[in-house]
């Protein structure tokens, strides 16, 4: 395993620290679960590409036009 140097100042560090004890982890532990949690949230590069890149979905109005009128509902 590799081992990495950070530099917290002493308020982050504090933070750090409360929050591993609730978690009941260790600032380690903590700290590489963050990290892991981060990476595994982004999306490939392929399909952030992707952004934009479609044309503009139709609006209501347009997806209606020609379906007619609505028939009127009967009152029981």
């Amino acid at each position: 395993m590799t081992r990495i140097t950070i530099n917290l100042d002493n308020e982050l560090i504090q933070q750090v620290k409360q929050a591993a004890a609730e978690a009941k982890m260790t600032q380690n532990q903590w700290l590489a679960s963050l990290i892991q949690q981060r990476l595994a949230n982004t999306w490939p590069q392929t399909v952030r590409d992707m952004a934009g890149s479609w044309q503009e979905f139709p609006q209501q109005e347009e997806l209606r036009a020609g379906l007619g009128e609505n028939c009127p509902r009967a009152v029981i």
